[in-house]
């Protein structure tokens, strides 16, 4: 067995010693420049990033429900509370371990600093799970899984470490149309993803964010059927 496989062996055998449901190498060289406008030139150096997925469980999912606020603090206290910082703590294991073995490692916080004029992350934890072939970007602009559907968080770990990559999957949502039409302000236009178009073609983010101010909402995820 040659180190290559070696090294990926090891690295499924930490993943399943910690849970992780999804994880896969992206190869973030086509999206470069769209990184590098994203959240600078730094995070550019990196031609990699390891995709880590931990699924939403589905009792939790399903207590959501922007009109029941008590219920709906359930969900979103999973999600943030629970969720995501065990996701970095994932990826911080996952840096140092690359580390030790002599490789640079960055690891993106699962919930990125925002740029809240923009409402956009450091980093796109759905643009590396798409490059990675773990799902592909949905109408509801949320990573779609065959696993979990929308129903997982995503953190990343940027690196050096020459990982054979995956390849992004097709869009099979197909004519489904029922998170657009959930969505109780319409900032869904609708349009499938394409790496050539800005959000906005896609997601009108500002009115997501006004409406969750007053109704933490996420309809988006629990109503897709997978």
């Amino acid at each position: 067995m040659n180190w290559e496989a070696n090294f990926e062996q090891e690295l499924r055998d930490l993943f399943q010693e910690r849970g992780v449901d999804l994880w896969g190498i992206a190869d973030l060289t086509p999206a470069r420049d769209f990184i590098i406008n994203q959240g600078g030139s730094w995070l550019g150096q990196f031609p990699r990033a390891i995709s880590i997925g931990l699924g939403l469980a589905d009792l939790i999912v399903d207590q959501h429900n922007p009109q029941e606020p008590r219920r709906e603090s359930i969900y979103w206290h999973h999600v943030y509370n629970v969720v995501t910082p065990a996701l970095d703590f994932i990826a911080y294991d996952v840096t140092r371990w690359l580390s030790k073995r002599g490789f640079a490692a960055f690891p993106v916080p699962a919930s990125t600093p925002y740029q809240y004029e923009k409402l956009s992350g450091l980093f796109s934890h759905k643009l590396a799970a798409h490059l990675a072939g773990l799902g592909w970007i949905g109408k509801s602009c949320l990573l779609v899984t065959k696993e979990f559907g929308p129903r997982i968080r995503f953190v990343s770990v940027l690196t050096d470490a020459p990982l054979p990559p995956g390849k992004p999957l097709e869009n099979s949502c197909g004519k489904c149309h029922i998170c657009v039409d959930t969505c109780p302000v319409g900032a869904f236009t609708g349009r499938e993803f394409s790496p050539d178009e800005p959000r906005d073609q896609r997601f009108q983010a500002f009115k997501c964010s006004d409406f969750r101010r007053d109704h933490p909402c996420g309809l988006c995820v629990s109503s897709c059927p997978r």
